[in-house]
């Protein structure tokens, strides 16, 4: 082959397209420009029995709960919304967010901790949106973590 020829492979390859899906900058502040999270899906998954089995009735759709403060609580949590939880507590706990405690790496690593349990007992459950955004948002706390205790 000739110097500067290019092969019919190098052709055909694509170029990489690289996302940065880190939730801070360097400097630790929040990213403005994150995708919104994914969406939680409230439908359930149904079993090929009941696909089969025809519907007699429709059931009406309830309100959601009213929490305390007047806050609206869905009916269905998913997974989403555990991991979003243990989440929210370790960054808290790792940014110094929590009025009058301070940062508390320790505390924090122990929601990060019940996340791999989580990311360990769940594993052949998932769906690979929930492992990969399960993934994605320990590999940001383990790191953070990291960082916390420089």
């Amino acid at each position: 082959m000739q110097e500067g020829a290019v092969s019919e492979e190098e052709k055909e390859k694509k170029p990489v397209k690289v996302i940065d899906r880190r939730w801070f900058t360097p400097d630790g502040e929040l990213r403005e420009d994150l995708p919104p999270a994914p969406p939680a899906s409230t439908e359930p998954t149904a079993t090929p029995q009941q696909q089969s089995a025809p519907k007699t009735q429709e059931v009406p759709k309830e309100e959601p709960q009213k929490g305390r403060g007047g806050v609206h609580l869905p009916n269905r949590l998913s997974f989403f919304d555990l991991v979003d939880f243990f989440a929210q507590q370790a960054l808290a706990l790792l940014s110094g967010q929590i009025p009058g405690r301070g940062r508390d790496p320790e505390t924090a690593r122990y929601f990060i901790d019940l996340l791999g349990v989580v990311q360990e007992k769940t594993a052949a459950q998932l769906t690979p949106e929930e492992a990969r955004y399960l993934d994605d948002v320990l590999f940001q706390l383990r790191a953070l973590y990291v960082q916390a205790n420089r």
